[in-house]
């Protein structure tokens, strides 16, 4: 017999064992209701052709030889989802005839492999690169990443990195890089020369809380035909991270705070608190697919502050509808309300999940989110100068399209707000995954 017919009779078993287990859940489910918990005899794990089975099964808390909790179920589920390394997940029981069933996990698994490519390349800051790429998702079948990738023009860049979020004992993980850039500053007359070798560990407590120490060493140029100014910090970077989200990539309910500590220690040191809260509440009620999500992120910074280390307000991870501020010769705190140090701004979103994430038939990954949004806050140079002629607004829509390794295309069509008037033309914005 040829393998095509092995793989024929093959489907045609999966569909009958479908078919017929689903009919025997419809009537167990009449005669037992929702209650139908049977003691699970084992756990089956379907669709795996590169992840190694270790992979899924260290995100499954369901016990073999007891009864069915729908509640764990789902959450492992979503664990598994979250990996980042399936298009679907779904979950099915398989009665027997003693009474018991099996577990089913049914998997499709993403492209985790790109070939070299050569593509242009677009940055909203740095504007259109030509870039090269060599990325594997799922090195080993371990969830393990490795990225080659650099790019000329615009951004002039080579990184090589590795990560894998679970590599010792439980939930340890890693992420090391090492990274050169260059690119022409957004609004300084200045040329910028990056050098960064930093690596990420991180070590989860329980299913919720996790604590990284991420220390890095970076050598900063900045370059005119003036002077040429030089940076060396060793930073070592310390986050705590509370997120109990259900799907990172949609999130339906759940909240998520980042707080994150990063003192530049070196000549001219400073010292900078970054925070970051989120919530997600579902409207209505899950079937309508609808999500109410709320952010509110602070930057507080104490030490060596200079025209080098200023950021600014106007984009499409912060306050949308806005055009990016061009080149400022002379001293760019003169637009006080865009540009400072130190800042704190809010966004909230409202999402409509029209197309849920899915492989079609042709292999192509489909899915697509409408969002409203509304963004408002201050930038100053320090928290007294905090002022309400400095607020500034914006508020829009847009959509999410999922890809494969990268979570979502984010696309969004803003109109600034300042002294309560809307900008008279719309801005667009492109980026990657949710703003938070």
């Amino acid at each position: 017999m040829t393998s095509n017919h092995l793989n024929i009779d093959l489907i045609f078993y999966n569909i009958r064992r479908s078919v017929l287990s689903g009919l025997f859940l419809f009537l167990l489910s009449h005669i037992y209701g929702n209650n139908y918990n049977p003691k699970i005899s084992s756990i089956e794990i379907i669709g795996l052709s590169k992840t190694k089975p270790y992979i899924v099964k260290r995100e499954i808390q369901q016990l073999i030889n007891f009864p069915l909790d729908s509640s764990i179920v789902k959450l492992d589920r979503n664990r598994i989802f979250n990996l980042g390394l399936f298009d679907e997940v779904n979950w099915q029981l398989v009665p027997l005839e003693d009474g018991s069933a099996v577990l089913e996990f049914s998997l499709i698994e993403s492209i985790n492999r790109l070939p070299p490519l050569i593509l242009p390349s677009y940055d909203e800051e740095k504007g259109w690169s030509l870039r090269g790429a060599y990325l594997i998702k799922n090195f080993q079948g371990k969830n393990r990443t490795i990225e080659l990738n650099g790019s000329i023009g615009a951004h002039e860049k080579i990184q090589l990195l590795f990560s894998d979020p679970w590599i010792y004992g439980n939930h340890v993980s890693l992420l090391m890089y090492i990274a050169k850039n260059s690119y022409k500053h957004l609004f300084l007359n200045r040329v910028v020369d990056i050098n960064t070798i930093r690596m990420d560990l991180g070590k989860w407590y329980g299913e919720k809380i996790k604590l990284m120490f991420s220390p890095a060493i970076t050598r900063r140029i900045y370059t005119n035909d003036v002077d040429t100014l030089s940076y060396n910090y060793f930073i070592p970077n310390l986050k705590f991270i509370y997120d109990s989200r259900d799907i990172y990539w949609h999130p339906r309910k759940g909240i998520k705070f980042i707080n994150k500590f990063s003192p530049r220690m070196g000549e001219n040191e400073f010292f900078i608190w970054d925070q970051s809260y989120s919530i997600y509440l579902p409207i209505f009620d899950f079937q309508h697919n609808m999500t109410f999500a709320m952010n509110l992120t602070v930057k507080k910074k104490w030490g060596y502050k200079d025209d080098i280390w200023l950021t600014y307000l106007g984009n499409s991870y912060n306050i949308r509808g806005w055009n990016l501020p061009e080149l400022i010769n002379d001293n760019p705190t003169s637009v006080n309300y865009r540009f400072g140090h130190e800042y704190i701004f809010s966004t909230m979103e409202l999402r409509k999940l029209m197309i849920p994430k899915h492989r079609s038939r042709r292999g192509i990954l489909n899915g697509l989110g409408i969002v409203g949004f509304v963004d408002g806050g201050f930038i100053f140079n320090k928290w007294s100068n905090i002022n309400q002629d400095n607020f500034i607004g914006g508020a829009g829509f847009g959509i999410r399209i999922p890809i494969p390794m990268l979570e979502s295309i984010r696309i969004d069509l803003g109109w600034g707000f300042k002294n309560k008037k809307f900008n008279n033309y719309p801005v667009w914005h492109f980026a990657i995954q949710q703003k938070f």
